[in-house]
């Protein structure tokens, strides 16, 4: 859906007078008021293309009328939000519910909503349609070195749709974890995961990064592999420069510090809501 750009200057003018008097008052108050406007006008927040369904979760899904049924109808969507607030210039892809089957064409659409791509992101939570390994016991973890291979290979084809779309950023969650006391060697299931991501590191382009992203019990119960931004932080650092800790404001635990660029040498993290 498009709408018509006057339609939107038509309704913002209604309020128009009341808005730049209330404008006039706070730069009467705050001192650097037209920096922070700047600022503010240069915010941008990446829509994940998997936030525009109607209801449900990745374990369930209840879906509702108007909800999109395409990659396509999800970029216009997208595109009808960024219309409105012009602060939703990228769309976060999800491989392989979103894998573009022309990426010109993808590109060329996105282009004219005046989007971009930012972070792919791989799947390796749930096996897929004629997946030859289950991820049921780990994907980056697993013991078996052909299910690593797999989970590798996966996040691998991710970084190659993501360069064909422009996107210069991958984005890696674990559901690897166990469930039960004795299930799993944790120090074993740290080193297999940390070769896997050098694996996945040494394919990306020199402008891209790697955000590594942690949820503390979801959906195992007893151990998460990745189960905080500690956790993270390690893997990231034993990577290397375009490694980052991906903070999940979402799947944070309660009353944990965040303040991870002070202890990461200043190195930024990116923020998922």
């Amino acid at each position: 859906m498009i709408i018509n750009k006057s339609l939107i200057e038509e309704h913002n003018g209604a309020g128009l007078v009341q808005h730049k008097s209330r404008l006039e008052f706070l730069k009467s108050k705050i001192a650097n008021a037209d920096a922070v406007i700047e600022k503010l006008k240069a915010f941008q927040v990446a829509i994940p293309s998997w936030a525009l369904g109607t209801g449900g979760t990745r374990f369930g899904r209840f879906a509702g009328g108007g909800e999109p049924r395409s990659l396509e109808e999800k970029i216009e969507d997208v595109g009808l939000l960024h219309s409105l607030n012009q602060s939703s210039g990228a769309i976060s892809l999800h491989i392989p519910w979103d894998i573009p089957e022309n990426a010109d064409h993808i590109k060329s659409l996105a282009d004219g909503f005046g989007l971009k791509f930012d972070a792919v992101n791989s799947n390796t939570f749930q096996d897929q349609p004629n997946q030859e390994h289950s991820y049921k016991f780990g994907s980056l973890q697993h013991v078996d070195a052909a299910v690593r291979k797999q989970a590798i290979e996966h996040n691998i084809d991710v970084i190659k749709h993501g360069v064909a779309l422009g996107s210069n950023a991958l984005t890696v969650w674990l559901a690897d974890g166990s469930s039960f006391p004795g299930q799993l060697n944790f120090r074993g299931a740290f080193e297999r995961t940390l070769e896997s991501l050098q694996e996945i590191y040494a394919a990306l382009p020199d402008d891209w990064k790697m955000f590594v992203e942690y949820k503390a019990f979801e959906p195992n119960f007893y151990s998460m592999t990745v189960g905080d931004w500690g956790q993270s932080l390690l893997y990231a650092n034993k990577l290397g420069p375009k490694a980052y800790t991906l903070v999940d404001l979402g799947h944070h635990l309660p009353n944990a510090n965040i303040e991870i660029p002070s202890v990461n040498g200043g190195k930024a993290c990116r923020l998922s809501l």
